[in-house]
């Protein structure tokens, strides 16, 4: 809603260590480049052939890559060689395979039947469409499974204030939060310097047309009888996420993450529905995730760095701070574009002279022994 209503955020960019859950895997023989077609060449964004192991025709090799054949590539990658994503290349086959790997293999397996058929619908050209591969994107060790987005919130304040005014923030709603002791804090001290400022404004006028407006958003789900649930509609959100916006991170893939949730937004979000008050309340959970995945995506391209402090590491700009990205780069929504801006590291100021200037009728919760 504070984004919605223009609010700047700021460090969006930054992610950590996920640990309670290890995202979504595909299993062996389910296609997308494992031994569901072990015999398909696999080539990197820009069509450069990987040294991946074919069970085929073409030189009858092994299943599955070695363990060092997989490590030189995923160290290729790191070094710029091969740029992600990969794709399975079934027009550069000889047709006789590729009909017969597609139509008798993939085609006839119970566990790709549905790969098969999705596919067709959606229009695949076989002569023509490479497939994408997650290999790698999806990741197979810890640093993949990342929360993106940690520590990034609203810019506040001397006062706590957003950027809209009369707008209040505290706890992990502000950029840069701390833990629960902090979020006592800082709600204390926003408390106190909104209610200060209704004092000061009196009544408002309520805008009856964006409650409206916000009421038709929310309640979209419950017109609808059918179509998809809140899970598929997560599903697909969290794979656009774990593919393009985890452990490796390029400008082709954090633009591919960002197309994959517009359309997302464009096809399924038209047909969310849901029958209960749980499920609106879920839905309305996606919708919000699927808002906060694209500033995160944005936020991320603006970058043109890594950082350690922000646990950012980009293949295309592997420097870490240089000193000219010492800096905060925020975001705001304004007229249904995002803008980007910057801030210096150390823009509040003197820490004392600020407190101080800000809270000159504040005398504590108590009153120390003299």
């Amino acid at each position: 809603m504070a984004w919605k209503a223009g609010a700047t955020l700021t460090m969006m960019e930054r992610t950590g260590m996920i640990g309670i859950a290890t995202g979504l895997k595909h299993k062996w023989y389910t296609g997308a480049g494992d031994a569901s077609y072990e015999n398909v060449p696999i080539v990197d964004a820009n069509g450069k052939r990987l040294p991946y192991p074919i069970q085929g025709w073409e030189d009858a090799g092994a299943m599955t890559p070695t363990p060092k054949t997989a490590e030189e590539i995923r160290e290729a990658v790191l070094r710029g060689e091969y740029e992600l994503p990969f794709y399975g290349d079934f027009p550069a086959m000889s047709e006789v395979e590729r009909r017969t790997t597609w139509n008798m293999m993939l085609g006839e397996e119970s566990t790709t039947k549905i790969l098969i058929n999705t596919m067709k619908d959606g229009g695949f050209d076989l002569g023509r469409d490479q497939l994408l591969s997650y290999k790698l994107i999806e990741g197979s060790s810890l640093p993949q499974w990342r929360s993106p987005g940690t520590g990034g919130g609203l810019l506040v304040d001397w006062n706590l204030k957003t950027t809209v005014d009369g707008l209040y923030a505290a706890g992990t709603q502000m950029f840069s939060p701390e833990d629960h002791s902090y979020c006592a804090a800082t709600g204390r001290y926003a408390g106190r310097k909104a209610a200060a400022y209704v004092k000061e404004v009196g009544d408002l006028k309520i805008s009856r047309e964006q409650i409206e407006k916000e009421k038709n958003r929310i309640f979209a789900p419950t017109k609808r009888s059918s179509g998809i649930e809140w899970k598929e509609l997560h599903n697909g959100l969290t794979r656009a996420m774990q593919y393009f916006a985890s452990e490796f991170k390029t400008e082709r893939l954090l633009k591919m993450g960002l197309e994959e949730l517009e359309r997302i937004e464009a096809e399924a979000v038209p047909k969310l529905f849901a029958l209960d008050p749980h499920k609106l309340m879920r839905s309305i959970e996606d919708l919000s995730m699927i808002e906060n995945a694209k500033i995160i995506i944005q936020a991320m391209l603006a970058r043109k760095a890594s950082s350690v402090p922000l646990g950012l590491n980009r293949i295309d700009y592997p420097e870490m701070d240089p000193p000219e990205w010492d800096k905060y780069l925020t975001l705001k929504l304004e007229n249904d574009r995002i803008q980007l801006g910057e801030l210096p590291q150390r823009f509040w100021g003197n820490m004392k002279e600020q407190y101080e200037a800000h809270n000159k009728d504040y005398t504590g919760v108590y009153t120390p022994n003299k």
